[in-house]
């Protein structure tokens, strides 16, 4: 199936709001501007065979500088526009300009290179630019327009075809212009559909960052501990975020995986974390309207960020293939140097990863997670924390089993701290208070484990065994 279809079925069939398809990128319009073009250039001889052959030469050209070869190159498609890298505010519009080098003197073309047909072509549309539209003018004479062959870095994005910056000054020659209009109305109107996306994804952003504020604003109040009614809660929500963080929906957090995901791995990770809590039952402890309420809001916004990604990566793909179909029709070399001239709004990179910090620091965070305050040793809850002289904290048994082995330093810095912490004076109170605020069922298991290692210790294993009363 064609991409033009597949292109407007997705923007048709995936739930897309209507201001969203009003702005994706006109791929069927951009064509016919492309349609025009071939039949602008095939008016002056300059068919997608010619300038397949002229574009050939050049890449050839490209290959053959890196064995010192001076010999110029004879065409030139330059896009022009704003040269500034990423500027995507106010941008100039762009003023393409397809150029042929002719000598003054003897009217030959600056290249020896090309093969005799071609040569003679170019030729006579020099020689009878009086005759029609062709216009010759004089080299620009300043030194804003630099050249590309005397940039001195071959691996720079500027020495590719096309030139981005105006044509170079050659002495002794003149400059063919091929008077072109649906070029400068291709990228006219695709670089205005790039503008009005960036603009679609800050808004889309701004909207967003006001669900989020407003479900942070929520969630504190649905997760204070010192309400009665949510302690029963705050182990269902906390189950609930571990099982989202764990997840990694938008972006990978293992080794193996640390990178942004695309529409589709998000979407399946997505749909892993609504499986997992689903059959965990966490949602049927929710009796109250207002918690359900909280949750439908946050899996809307990771829904709405995953349309976003969607959105993006279509619209994306669709500058890549109508830039790659003007190379084709046209054989003008732009598909290249068009993304370097323009930053694109990358849904993936600035999107989503700022709602999902935004998510992290406004709701996530209203709900402390065990794995935060858990012992370096045991991988528990720090139970009676002691927070030692070189600044790190353990559950008070880890620290008495450390004490009793003869482990003076500790275990994460090396400094000699463990042998002269004790209860009365590195008990972290404030800490304590803090966990049993937060993990209350997690502090009385903690609690009754360390009473039974207590007595283990003091008894043996047989105070571990039940006593049956006959």
């Amino acid at each position: 199936m064609k991409f033009g279809h597949v292109f407007k079925e997705c923007l048709r069939n995936e739930g897309f709001p209507p201001e969203w398809v009003d702005s994706a990128i006109s791929y069927s319009q951009l064509k016919k501007c492309i349609n025009k073009l071939t039949s602008e250039l095939a008016q002056v001889g300059l068919d997608p065979a010619t300038l397949g052959k002229l574009l050939k030469h050049v890449e050839d050209y490209n290959a053959s500088t890196d064995q010192n070869d001076d010999q110029d190159r004879p065409f030139e498609y330059i896009l022009s526009g704003d040269d500034t890298p990423g500027l995507t505010k106010e941008r100039k519009p762009f003023q393409p300009k397809l150029l042929f080098y002719v000598n003054e003197a003897t009217g030959a073309l600056h290249s020896a290179k090309l093969d005799a047909e071609t040569k003679r072509k170019l030729q006579m549309l020099a020689v009878e630019m009086g005759m029609t539209d062709l216009r010759v003018f004089e080299e620009p004479d300043h030194d804003s327009l630099t050249s590309l062959d005397s940039n001195p870095d071959p691996t720079s994005p500027t020495n590719d075809l096309p030139h981005t910056n105006g044509p170079r000054k050659r002495p002794g020659y003149r400059t063919v212009e091929i008077p072109l209009t649906s070029d400068t109305e291709f990228f006219t109107k695709l670089s205005t559909e790039l503008s009005g996306l960036e603009a679609l994804q800050e808004k889309e952003k701004q909207k967003m960052h006001a669900e989020i504020d407003d479900l942070g604003k929520q969630m504190a109040k649905l997760t204070d501990p010192d309400r009665r009614a949510n302690k029963k809660l705050l182990s269902v929500w906390r189950q609930i975020f571990q099982l989202y963080l764990e997840e990694g929906v938008f972006f990978g957090t293992t080794e193996t995986d640390h990178t942004a995901h695309d529409a589709d791995k998000a979407a399946k990770r997505f749909q892993e974390f609504c499986n997992k809590i689903a059959q965990a039952g966490l949602v049927d402890k929710f009796k109250k309207k207002e918690n359900i309420q909280a949750l439908n809001t946050f899996i809307h916004i990771n829904q709405e960020l995953l349309q976003g990604l969607r959105f993006g990566e279509i619209n994306r793909t669709a500058m890549l293939k109508i830039l790659k179909k003007f190379d084709k029709q046209t054989a003008l070399g732009v598909k290249a140097a068009f993304p370097k001239r323009i930053e694109y709004p990358e849904f993936s990179e600035h999107l989503a990863k700022a709602v999902c910090a935004e998510v992290t620091t406004q709701v996530l965070s209203h709900v402390p997670q065990l794995d935060d305050y858990s012992c370096p040793m045991c991988m528990d809850l720090k139970w009676r924390p002691v927070r030692l002289s070189c600044g790190h904290v353990f559950c008070i048994r880890c620290l008495i089993v450390m004490q009793t082995n003869k482990q003076h330093n500790c275990p994460l810095c090396r400094e000699k701290t463990v042998v002269d912490a004790n209860s009365a004076e590195n008990l972290d109170l404030e800490l304590a208070d803090f966990l049993k605020k937060w993990f209350p069922d997690e502090v009385k298991a903690k609690q009754k484990y360390n009473e039974l290692m207590a007595g283990i210790d003091q008894y043996g294993e047989v105070y571990a065994e039940k006593c049956t009363v006959m």
